[in-house]
């Protein structure tokens, strides 16, 4: 008889479908999960709203600054970038030859048959082990956006400005509770 005796194989397994039926259980018991979001009134008289017309303004204006900063930063990390992405490169070889090394020393190992020849018999011969995935060659949006995201800033805080004129000018802020996750039927 093999090295397992069914006696001791059945307490594994049983726990194991056990395991896998609670999981499977609780996952369909997900609660649903909610986020409260906010929007703006705008008053209803008409200085408020000419008000409001002014924060308008002021927002279209510091988004276009914001994003003429943002174009200006990106534009000034373009040599950095040259940089960054050749040192992700040269990892990238090095990973690669250590890769290649790994793999011809598990192809040598199974050719050899250490892990599993012997005098004893083995009714599973192969590698116990397997080599690492090989690694990814980087690519050159990846490190940009990684780049941008480092050195330029996106959000200059804008609607944050015009948050506070609105609520200023007289309009108001309404919460409102939406399910983002695990939504009933009647809630979407």
């Amino acid at each position: 008889m093999g090295p397992y005796r069914i006696e001791t194989i059945l307490p594994v397994l049983r726990s194991t479908l056990v395991a896998m039926a609670l999981a499977v259980g609780l996952s369909a018991c997900a609660t649903p999960r909610y986020q409260t979001v906010y929007r703006l009134e705008p008053p209803a008289d008409a200085a408020g709203l000419a008000c409001i017309e002014i924060c308008s303004a002021r927002l279209a204006a510091c988004q276009a600054q914001c994003a003429q900063t943002y174009q200006a930063c990106v534009q000034s990390v373009e040599p950095l970038f040259q940089e960054r992405y050749a040192q992700a490169l040269q990892r990238y070889e090095e990973a690669l030859d250590r890769y290649a090394a790994e793999l011809r020393s598990y192809e040598l190992r199974i050719w050899l048959d250490w892990r599993h020849g012997g005098w004893w018999y083995d009714p599973w011969p192969g590698p116990r082990w397997y080599p690492y995935a090989p690694p990814r060659k980087p690519s050159r949006e990846a490190v940009m956006s990684q780049l941008r995201k480092e050195r330029c800033v996106e959000d200059c805080g804008c609607l944050g400005g015009h948050e506070a004129c609105v609520l200023a000018c007289g309009g108001r802020k309404i919460p409102e509770v939406r399910c983002v996750a695990n939504c009933p039927p009647e809630a979407r």
